[in-house]
Order: structure tokens, then C-alpha cells, then sequence
């Protein structure tokens, strides 16, 4: 990206987490706590997919899908906190400062992806990010976007637009230390998701065979978001599919669908969240593929 641009929050505009449980026995009695970042929100309604039957905005699905989330994992008695609970604007920086002010175990923020080219073949399918550097064309433009917060008063701190290499290199050390997780959280997140919305793919043409059409795995990639830059703790970045990708929209716009959604992504947060520490993580790990 040219600039990264960050919302402040107009007077009054409150940051609106929402804790969602008691906390359960974290490592060293430390409670665990998830923080769930519902992308875009307020002015910013990131990518939109409109046609004659309406509109569709990345900021009310993200929400949709991270309150869901955010259900399970208090269900499974896992302390949650939203970094936002409506549709308000919310900075990049404030999203992340939230998860680390509550010493958050994990951070996810999850997005809707686009292309300008509806239902093109490519177009299709979920993948989880981790922060890195990439030479991906096309994980680059996906930062890119992602990093633009729209809103009248989007500016980027002038202390931080003249030492981003420097704030870079500073988070190494951090960066370095969650990079393993992260990744872990990621490729249990993206396997786990996937596997679960092919249950809701199955073709027209197909249903009465019984033939599931598998949705397509687009992996574990890595990026500079810059909302993952500032967290002190394992995150990930999650592009539920693509907006106008006619079959991954059917999946976010019905209820049916962003409940199955939040299921699996709490699941994979929960069994990521079990098996810190273990052999078991490690073994997890090695089969952990990052495009």
C-alpha cells in the first residue's frame, strides 16, 4: 500500500467491547480470552456487492459472523470480547490496542473478500492470513484494501507515517515469538472452516445424488495487514469468501450458514487454545502450510 490510513473515533464514539463470559483456567491460571474483530464497520462499509435484489456490505457480515462466533466460544466457557458489538467505526490501532489492553490469547479479525469480476473463477473460497511479508501480487492488494479505512476524518499519525520501517522492526522481536502460533491458529481455522461449509455446497444439479461440490481451499497465506501489526499475541486475519462469488454469498447472507461459520471458527479457536504447549501443537504445526 501507498499510506495506511487510520479512523479516529469522533467525540462520544465509543469503543465497544463486549465480554461475553467468565473466563476459563488459562495457562498458569491466567484466564483465557479471545478477542474477535468484526472488520470494517460505520462509514467504512468495506467491499460491497449490490445487484437488484439489494445490498450487500462487508461490515454487516463480518458483525453477523463474529457475534456468532463469539456465542460459541462462551459456550465453551472462553472469555470474548468483541471490538465491536454495532456498526461503528473503530481504527485499525484501537482494534488491536483493545486485545492487547485485555491480554488476549488470540486475535482474529475477520473480513469478506471481492474482486472486480463477479463469479470469476478465481473468486471463490476462504483463506487465513498471518502477518508476514509477501511477494503475492495478489495477497499484496488484498492488504492493500484492507489497510484503507474510509471515513472523513482518516488520517495516519504523523509520528507513525514518519517511522513505519521503525515500528516494523520494533515488532520484530514480538512478531517473531507469535509467528508459530499464529500460524497454528490460522491453518486450524482455515481447515476447519472449510471442511465445514462443504456441507453447504452442495450443486443444484447434484443434490439429489448426494454429491458435495468441495468449496475451494485458497490455504494459509501471509500479508502486512496492518490490523494484525499491533497485536501482542497469536493472530489472524480471515477472508470469509467472496462477496460476489454467488455461492459464498448464499453462505454469509443466510442464517443457516453464519451459524455453521461461527461454529467452526469457535471450534478451531477452542482446540487451538487446548493444545498450546503440547506435542500435539507441535505435530499440528508441521502439517501447517503457508502458500
Amino acid at each position: 500500500m501507498t499510506v495506511i490510513k487510520q479512523l479516529f473515533l469522533s467525540a462520544g464514539m465509543a469503543l465497544l467491547p463486549v465480554a461475553l463470559a467468565q473466563a476459563a483456567p488459562g495457562v498458569a491460571g491466567k484466564p483465557l480470552r479471545v478477542v474477535i474483530d468484526p472488520g470494517h464497520g460505520g462509514a467504512d462499509y468495506g467491499t460491497v456487492y449490490q445487484d437488484r435484489t439489494g445490498r450487500v456490505a462487508e461490515k454487516d457480515i463480518t458483525l453477523r459472523i463474529a457475534i456468532r462466533v463469539a456465542r460459541h466460544l462462551k459456550s465453551m466457557g472462553i472469555s470474548t470480547v468483541l471490538t465491536r458489538s454495532q456498526d461503528v467505526e473503530v481504527s485499525l490501532q484501537q482494534r488491536t490496542a483493545l486485545a492487547n489492553r485485555v491480554q488476549a490469547d488470540v486475535f482474529l479479525s475477520i473480513h469478506m473478500n471481492s474482486t472486480p469480476q463477479p463469479d470469476a473463477p478465481e473468486a471463490e473460497g476462504v483463506e487465513t492470513f498471518i502477518l508476514n511479508n509477501t511477494t503475492d501480487e495478489s495477497s499484496k492488494r488484498l492488504a492493500h484494501f484492507e489497510n484503507m479505512v474510509l471515513g472523513p476524518s482518516s488520517e495516519m499519525p504523523k509520528e507513525l507515517a514518519e517511522n513505519t520501517d521503525v515500528a516494523l522492526i520494533l515488532k520484530d522481536l514480538r512478531l517473531d515469538a507469535n509467528l508459530s502460533e499464529s500460524k497454528r491458529l490460522a491453518c486450524g481455522i482455515q481447515e476447519t472452516l472449510v471442511r465445514a461449509t462443504s456441507r453447504l455446497s452442495l450443486a443444484p444439479t447434484a443434490k439429489k445424488a448426494g454429491v458435495v461440490v468441495r468449496p475451494r481451499d485458497r490455504g494459509v497465506k501471509q500479508a502486512l495487514f496492518y490490523v494484525l501489526l499491533g497485536a501482542d499475541m497469536p493472530s489472524a486475519l480471515l477472508e470469509a469468501g467472496f462477496l460476489n462469488n454467488t455461492r459464498d454469498r448464499r453462505i454469509v447472507t443466510s442464517p443457516e450458514g453464519r451459524e455453521l461459520m461461527g461454529a467452526a471458527i469457535a471450534r478451531a479457536i477452542a482446540q487451538h487454545l487446548k493444545l498450546r504447549g503440547t506435542p500435539a501443537a507441535t505435530t499440528s504445526l508441521g502439517r501447517c502450510k503457508v502458500i
